[in-house]
């Protein structure tokens, strides 16, 4: 079945430590391709971001991209459209903090 494309917001908030969003996936079992767009409204110190995605079977989270490390103000665009998986997911760490948010547009 092919789902119409929709935007999901994946993290949005400040942060001043290492964390994810593994409590909370995004579930793309049916997507062939995601667009990730990214904003960081703040910044003081690096930020490092991973997309990754998740083994259903074992429930291991595994990286599927990353960004270039951040250290101002920006914005910037990611793109798969291969090997998604059923699950996204954002692990992030900051060597400060930030105050960033990330959406995917997933289309099937």
């Amino acid at each position: 079945m092919i789902e119409v494309p929709h935007i999901r917001e994946i993290y949005s908030g400040t942060i001043t430590a290492e964390g994810n969003t593994h409590d909370d996936p995004i579930p793309c079992k049916w997507a062939t391709e995601a667009t990730f767009f990214l904003n960081i409204t703040a910044i003081s110190g690096n930020l490092d971001l991973e997309i990754q995605t998740q083994d259903t079977l074992t429930g291991e989270w595994h990286k599927l991209a990353t960004f270039d490390t951040k250290n101002t103000i920006c914005t910037d665009e990611g793109f798969i459209d291969y090997g998604i998986g059923e699950r996204l997911a954002l692990e992030y760490d900051t060597t400060g903090s930030a105050t960033f948010s990330l959406n995917v547009y997933l289309k099937g």
